[in-house]
């Protein structure tokens, strides 16, 4: 019997603890690309995804920590279509610091031709140098993703 009351009291810590860390969170929700990123000039990685594509999440973050372990200079910012609440949720359910664009028109999904998730872009200033194809497996794609990066800083 007192295995199940502290089973429960560390249970009700447990769930205190993660909720007060998830308020902690602070997340970046924003409406356009240039209020994501306000340096002109910088090579981003957009990672196009929903909250309900669990192969989206992965690429969410295997993107980001693929960038960091390379230490290439790229900034890396989520694309996101739904329902902004359903955003808030996410980033801090996952603890999620990266920059994210609400993109409810869908303006970079059209510029960028998104017709599938996760699809990831990147920018080199004013040029696209990489966009997913959709047909390859997406391990393979972040092979290409991190060939194209390898080309463009070993200069």
């Amino acid at each position: 019997m007192t295995r199940r009351i502290a089973a429960l009291v560390a249970l009700a810590l447990g769930a205190t603890c993660l909720a007060a860390s998830r308020a902690e969170v602070d997340v970046h929700i924003s409406l356009s690309l240039a209020e994501a990123v306000p340096k002109a000039g910088t090579t981003i990685l957009l990672v196009f995804f929903s909250t309900d594509c669990p192969s989206c999440y992965d690429d969410l973050f295997e993107a980001r920590y693929a960038i960091e372990k390379g230490g290439w200079p790229v900034s890396v910012v989520g694309v996101f279509s739904g329902p902004r609440d359903e955003l808030q949720s996410f980033l801090e359910k996952h603890a999620c610091t990266l920059p994210v664009v609400l993109d409810r028109r869908k303006v970079l999904f059209r510029r960028f031709q998104v017709d599938c998730l996760p699809y990831k872009a990147l920018l080199s200033g004013d040029a696209t140098v990489y966009r997913d194809d959709a047909y390859k497996d997406p391990g393979r794609r972040m092979e290409d993703l991190k060939t194209c990066l390898r080309k463009m800083y070993s200069r």
